[in-house]
């Protein structure tokens, strides 16, 4: 009976660090390859579909931004060996007029997981387009 209950305590023990370690839906980074030669325009046509607004600052970092139905999301788009990855920076709610002004993190997740699927959507057209290339000139 203790070697069942040691047993379980191990296996929950286990089981809790896995969880913590793990990504949001939205947070796997999508790899471009060397399909998309420019990065910006793809990015700017690929967040505009969800009414996310695409910007770059003066040091190259680039972020989407959403601000739709009293929500103002910011998030940063990380661009690293050759993969974009969507990071989350912050929701708030400040043109809230109800008694609760809450941040519905589900509904947050929502939309950055429809972001992370536009993002991956538009590389994976460049992708086909490519592949079709190559077909059709052999």
């Amino acid at each position: 009976m203790r070697k069942i209950i040691a047993g379980l305590l191990v296996s929950c023990i286990g089981v809790m660090t896995v969880t913590a370690s793990e990504l949001k839906l939205y947070q796997d980074p999508i790899p471009y390859g060397t399909y998309i030669t420019d990065l910006d325009s793809m990015l700017t046509d690929a967040v505009k579909r969800n009414h996310w607004v695409f910007s770059k600052d003066e040091s190259g970092i680039r972020y989407a931004n959403l601000d739709y139905k009293t929500y103002k999301i910011t998030t940063e788009l990380m661009v690293k060996d050759n993969s974009v990855a969507v990071k989350f920076i912050s929701a708030e709610r400040p043109d809230c007029g109800k008694k609760s002004c809450k941040v519905d993190m589900g509904k947050v997740d929502g939309w950055l997981v429809k972001l992370r699927r536009s993002i991956a959507y538009d590389i994976t057209l460049a992708v086909r387009d490519d592949a079709l290339k190559r077909r059709f000139v052999e």
